[in-house]
């Protein structure tokens, strides 16, 4: 008996994740945490969380970002409103949803993120806060390393 109810559990689950796997593997997507210095004095250590997703051709964005910048008494969460990905690099756009300077609520921002494969290695910067969410997301040049902790950048094929 336990054995028949084992194989019909792996009959049903192994597909299941099988599939939520493939549908995954169908999605462009910037995910991990790491942090970085900021480009500017005080140069503060920023922490970034980031789990951004987006179907193949960009559309259907979704996730969130969280900065914390703990020395400047900052911790901001934001909604993804765009995904762009190209190869291993990436730009992902924010609405500001939380934060603990209201003022910022309801305001933009772009991060570009870069994976070279190994922690430490990866690149990311967040570009200036804007008064209104971006609309598009476009290629980013500027970025600083990461001093530890990492990201994946996966891009579907359409």
């Amino acid at each position: 008996m336990k054995r028949c109810v084992l194989a019909i559990l792996f009959a049903v689950l192994i597909p299941m994740s099988l599939a939520a796997t493939s549908a995954t593997a169908q999605l462009d997507s910037v995910t991990g945490t790491a942090r970085h210095l900021g480009a500017d004095p005080p140069f503060p250590v920023i922490q970034v969380h980031i789990n951004a997703l987006a179907d193949a051709s960009g559309t259907n964005p979704r996730g969130n970002v969280t900065a914390v910048i703990k020395t400047l008494g900052v911790n901001d969460r934001a909604r993804v409103i765009c995904l762009s990905v190209v190869g291993n690099q990436a730009t992902v756009g924010t609405e500001i949803v939380k934060s603990n300077n209201p003022a910022l609520v309801g305001r933009g921002q772009l991060w570009s993120v870069v994976d070279n494969g190994e922690s430490g290695l990866d690149q990311i910067a967040g570009h200036p806060i804007t008064p209104t969410p971006p609309t598009s997301c476009p290629p980013l040049f500027f970025n600083v390393p990461v001093v530890s902790g990492n990201y994946v950048i996966h891009e579907a094929t359409p």
